[in-house]
């Protein structure tokens, strides 16, 4: 079944497809810094001239309508303006393409590896801003085996605020992992003389709780209570007095109708 456009969808194409053959205007735009797709991309000359850069931007991956995946780094950055009533004005990355026939890739744990001192052959170095996925480059720290000289790991940059898509690559797919084995052998740890120590411990700070009564009086008391005679009328009255509290020496002589003002100055 093959999709036909509508009648205005089919409008608008054919003035895409005339405003593109009609060309575009020999002033562009030029960016060193664009955002698209939810990655931020540099271009290899704005990067190279920050000298304290933490990060790297300009690593850029496209799949080709061949099927081939291209991996580059980005040179320029321009914004076309194609010349119609309607406004079309795509933004084009210019990249340097590396050789893909000189890519090594390892499918079964995902690693794919590019040389960045080669390059593709042939002036087809344009594409879309929207067709750009980032990527990042990195060397292998051993560079005494030659195996390893001159070729670079691919890494794909996540989009901002987004997850990867989960694929089959990133499953187990039937492959067995090398897992160690544990050590020959077992061992015990005592802990008696530590939970020995916690029950001593609790049992001295129970005994140290509080102050220990002595007095006869108190002790019949606390006795009636605990077997529930804790009437009022079996409490006998105390046999100490109550406190009072003494008068104060400066107050004896005090007498209400002839007070001394000296008091209140």
């Amino acid at each position: 079944m093959s999709l036909s456009l509508s009648g205005a969808n089919r409008f608008v194409h054919e003035c895409r497809v005339e405003q593109v053959a009609d060309g575009f205007s020999y002033r562009v735009k030029s960016f060193n810094v664009y955002d698209v797709n939810g990655y931020r991309f540099h271009t290899t000359g704005y990067e190279q001239s920050r000298p304290n850069r933490k990060t790297t931007n300009t690593g850029v991956f496209t799949l080709g309508q061949d099927g081939v995946e291209y991996y580059g780094r980005l040179e320029e950055i321009y914004e076309l303006k194609f010349r119609g009533s309607v406004p079309l004005t795509p933004v084009i990355f210019k990249c340097h393409w590396f050789d893909p026939t000189l890519t090594r890739r390892t499918p079964n744990v995902g690693l794919v590896e590019i040389r960045q001192d080669s390059k593709l052959p042939g002036d087809d170095v344009y594409i879309v801003a929207q067709q750009a996925t980032q990527v990042y480059y990195l060397s292998y720290p051993c560079q005494t085996d030659k195996r390893l000289q001159g070729w670079d790991v691919v890494y794909k940059v996540s989009p901002h605020g987004k997850l990867p898509v989960p694929n089959n690559e990133d499953y187990n797919n039937g492959r067995e992992f090398f897992q160690e084995e544990g050590l020959e052998g077992s061992f015990e740890i005592d802990l008696s003389d530590v939970m020995g120590m916690e029950v001593d411990n609790q049992r001295i700070a129970d005994e140290e709780a509080g102050d220990e009564v002595e007095n006869a009086h108190d002790l019949e008391l606390l006795e009636r209570l605990r077997l529930g005679r804790d009437s009022e009328d079996d409490i006998p009255p105390s046999n100490y007095a109550d406190y009072v509290e003494e008068p104060n020496s400066d107050d004896e002589d005090y007498d209400p109708a002839n007070p001394d003002y000296d008091d209140y100055f």
